[in-house]
């Protein structure tokens, strides 16, 4: 056993700071499981827990990006149901992919895809979502979420749940080229036969989505030309044909929407259906359907942008994406815009011109303006789909940093000896009580760049712990100052050693 769980965690290596544990407790209708996801900020994911989690005993999720923002795994997370795993494997193997193929523990797939020497997680983020998309899975979540964290700042990516928890009989399995279920070393042998060499070869990968009629266009339609718009959807696959026609070919694009219909579509749309569509963009400038189907299903957003005739044009709105929340006091909010990593407080995230802010300063961004009900909806719809939680120390909390940073004010710096002496900016401590004034408080925590409490917040603190607001008359001066208990002193114990010495 030791040695399976050694080829997973080489297989499945990631974050060494941190990782991610799924308790399930019960089923939900639409098939998906409940239970409680943590995020463990301690380790990585280490061989033991790979062998609890192959016995059953500890639900292991592995954070795909590191800190250096690299990767040796991804995945695209299809969490469609009804889904036709054997037929998502057909299409795979006709592309000739090298992806292997895990059922997930909802009955999903995860489509990953293996490098043996890591590469940037941007770049494995890219090549995942142009297979995705060419796969009809365009939108899904793509891991790793992240192309960067703020390892500095606390941030850590997401986790995925790895498969064969509970060894043999799991849910959770890997299938074959054929699409039967593997035993966990025959997963392994056909996991690492699939391993890509180099990021040369991740890179060199192509889906192939060529259609020459296309040229700098969206890669949702290149991919429906070449392989046919599914039953239902040539009205408005069309649609998007013409909107793509009027950008590219201005002068021409009534005939050509006529050749690409003939080309294209089987069957083609009635004469009647194509001269309504041309009369409707001849009244209105139109941008592609992005949302709705056939196209929603192929979306590769990050690459459209990217296109001459893409969704970039006249779409300026940068992508959001991959909530996460550090569980401090305030928290802090890390968002990927532009699949660039920000750092935000809750402030910032609900009110718009102040997010605008933070984007202007690090991103060199000025996201337009939405209507507050729609980025109300956008944050909203981030909350509810995948947020990260990440759970800290009570120590690295701002509550946590101020009470040690006030011990230390009362303990460690030079005591006054007598009550006077505390107009020199020191705490003086009587009678199992230590009094100081706050504006030599708030001098001490600015000296340590503590930054994160006002004056009157610091007062509120002190307080809920107990302090009172005394008045003393010093050398006929009125002085307000504050009483807290005091904190015991730590005098170490010292054992001395037996000095008795041997009779010579």
């Amino acid at each position: 056993m030791i040695k399976i769980a050694e080829q997973f965690s080489q297989l499945f290596k990631g974050s060494e700071r941190a990782h991610g544990f799924f308790e399930i407790k019960t089923d939900r209708s639409d098939g998906k499981k409940q239970g409680k996801a943590v995020t463990v900020k301690t380790s990585g994911p280490s061989v033991e827990l790979w062998q609890k989690h192959l016995q059953g005993d500890y639900g292991l999720g592995v954070i795909p990006i590191n800190d250096s923002n690299q990767c040796y795994w991804g995945c695209i997370d299809v969490d469609v149901y009804p889904l036709d795993i054997v037929e998502l494997i057909n299409n795979i193997e006709k592309q000739k992919l090298p992806l292997v193929v895990c059922r997930s523990k909802s009955g999903g797939a995860h489509i990953l895809l293996f490098v043996s020497e890591a590469v940037a997680a941007g770049e494995m983020q890219d090549k995942l979502r142009e297979i995705a998309a060419g796969l009809g899975f365009g939108g899904l979540e793509i891991f790793p979420k992240q192309r960067q964290v703020l390892a500095d700042r606390g941030d850590i990516g997401s986790w995925l749940n790895m498969p064969y928890f509970g060894g043999e009989d799991s849910t959770r399995y890997g299938l074959s080229e054929k699409g039967v279920s593997l035993p966990i070393e025959e997963f392994l042998q056909f996991a690492f036969t699939r391993q890509l060499a180099s990021g040369d070869e991740l890179f060199k990968l192509e889906v192939p989505t060529i259609v020459d009629d296309l040229e700098h266009g969206p890669p949702c339609l290149k991919i429906l030309l070449k392989q046919g718009f599914p039953e239902g959807t040539r009205n408005n696959g069309l649609f998007n044909v013409a909107v793509y026609l009027q950008k590219a070919h201005p002068e021409a694009w009534e005939t050509k929407l006529e050749e690409y219909n003939r080309k294209y579509f089987k069957p083609p749309l009635p004469a009647n259906e194509v001269l309504a569509l041309i009369q409707q963009h001849k009244k209105k400038d139109y941008n592609y359907k992005c949302s709705d189907e056939p196209i929603k299903s192929y979306c590769n957003s990050t690459k459209c942008r990217t296109c001459k005739f893409g969704v970039g044009e006249g779409h300026n709105s940068p992508l959001f994406s991959s909530l996460a929340k550090l569980n401090t006091q305030p928290p802090l909010w890390f968002m990927s815009v532009n699949d660039k990593r920000l750092e935000l407080t809750t402030e910032q995230l609900q009110n718009q011109i102040r997010f605008q802010r933070v984007c202007m300063e690090t991103l060199n961004i000025m996201p337009p303006k939405m209507k507050e009900v729609t980025w109300q909806s956008l944050i909203q719809q981030l909350l509810d789909n995948g947020l990260e939680i990440i759970e800290v120390s009570e120590d690295a909390s701002v509550e946590g940093q101020f009470n040690e940073l006030l011990e230390s004010f009362c303990t460690d710096i030079a005591q006054a000896s007598t009550r006077e002496e505390m107009l020199l900016g020191k705490p003086w401590s009587n009678e199992n009580k230590t009094h100081f004034r706050i504006r030599d408080l708030m001098d001490y925590l600015q000296r340590h760049r503590f930054m994160e409490m006002k004056t009157n917040q610091v007062a509120s603190k002190l307080k809920d712990m107990g302090a009172e607001h005394i008045f003393f008359n010093i050398r006929g001066r009125g002085v307000n100052a504050w009483s807290i208990p005091a904190f015991m002193s730590e005098e170490a114990e010292i054992e001395l050693p037996n000095m008795k010495q041997d009779p010579f």
